[in-house]
């Protein structure tokens, strides 16, 4: 009797092709099968048959995941998994696993690039440069030291700790909240506060929690009521982190004196967003976690959680 060979599907990638999978896949015979950017109807018929799938950006919401037939895993590359429905997942007993490993340093490094550039106006003196003037680009009021600030940091896992050890040699004072521990571990020259006393006391917001129930628009009307004026917000966390409606009003305000984003709520952000009028925001593309290490570790892992599952070992990173 002939055996069936097995499956995994890819619904969607950005890297230039698939051959770190093609080589694991081809050593356990199974069939890899892959779109790059699949509708909801192709992704729909893409996924129904598939034993195992890996999904990038495309949106297994609970229509996709009920016509499911067979599949034993979904693997989401990367941290974060906001776009599996991981309770309807749960109620076909399909496991969800992420990547929370592979780009720690990228995102920690990116993070205080971007606090760099909210507090010493880089990209702005550079522009004026290019302009051929000279002298400072914003009042002198804006250029600051760390070491004069309070730095809140919402979200100590992995990469929030990271955040955090980069930050240390600066002097700050830092302060951190985690809505998902209760009892952290204090360390030296840490301060482990309530929420809003974290907004109500911080120069400088850095965003590094997951978007869940709890955490979906934290940044809002209310948490921005209770910030000092002149805040600066980074986010390199998840998009829905942050109510633009109430960001954008408070960009206007002068409540937010600049920000720096590499997430959004909606992606890729259309050409004609509000937010792109403001120029003490700077930009990047959800390019926070890219460097060929991290692509070629994200790849790797979770080909291997595939093979784990086709294996029937024991999974890890499992997030419902």
């Amino acid at each position: 009797m002939v055996t069936k060979m097995k499956n995994v599907v890819i619904t969607d990638y950005l890297f230039n092709d698939l051959s770190i999978k093609e080589e694991i896949f081809h050593e356990s015979k199974i069939k890899l099968i892959s779109e790059k950017s699949p509708n909801n109807e192709a992704l729909k018929v893409l996924t129904q048959n598939a034993d195992y799938i890996i999904t990038q950006f495309a949106k297994l919401d609970n229509e996709i995941i009920n016509n499911l037939n067979k599949a034993k895993i979904i693997v989401r590359y990367g941290v974060g998994y906001d776009n599996v429905d991981i309770i309807a997942a749960r109620s076909k007993n399909i496991p969800v696993c992420n990547v929370p490993h592979y780009c720690i340093d990228e995102v920690a490094d990116q993070t205080i690039g971007f606090i760099l550039n909210s507090t010493r106006a880089l990209y702005k003196n550079h522009q004026k440069v290019l302009q051929g003037e000279w002298g400072l680009a914003v009042p002198m009021e804006e250029m600051k030291s760390l070491n004069e600030l309070k730095i809140g940091v919402i979200g100590f896992g992995r990469i929030g700790q990271a955040v955090v050890e980069r930050l240390m040699p600066f002097k700050p004072k830092i302060l951190i909240n985690d809505p998902f521990i209760s009892n952290p571990v204090k360390k030296d020259g840490l301060s482990f506060i309530e929420i809003n006393e974290l907004f109500k006391n911080s120069d400088i917001i850095t965003l590094h929690c997951p978007s869940t129930e709890k955490t979906k628009n934290i940044i809002n009307d209310h948490s921005i009521s209770l910030m000092k004026k002149g805040v600066i917000i980074i986010n390199i966390g998840r998009g829905d982190l942050i109510d633009m409606g109430s960001f954008i009003n408070a960009l206007k305000n002068k409540t937010i004196n600049s920000a720096a984003l590499d997430v959004f709520d909606t992606e890729p952000l259309s050409v004609n967003h509000p937010i792109r009028s403001f120029d003490n925001v700077l930009f990047s593309s959800h390019v926070a976690s890219a460097s060929v290490k991290a692509v070629k570790k994200l790849r790797q892992s979770a080909a291997e959680l595939v093979i784990k599952c086709h294996n029937s070992e024991k999974l890890i990173n499992i997030v419902n």
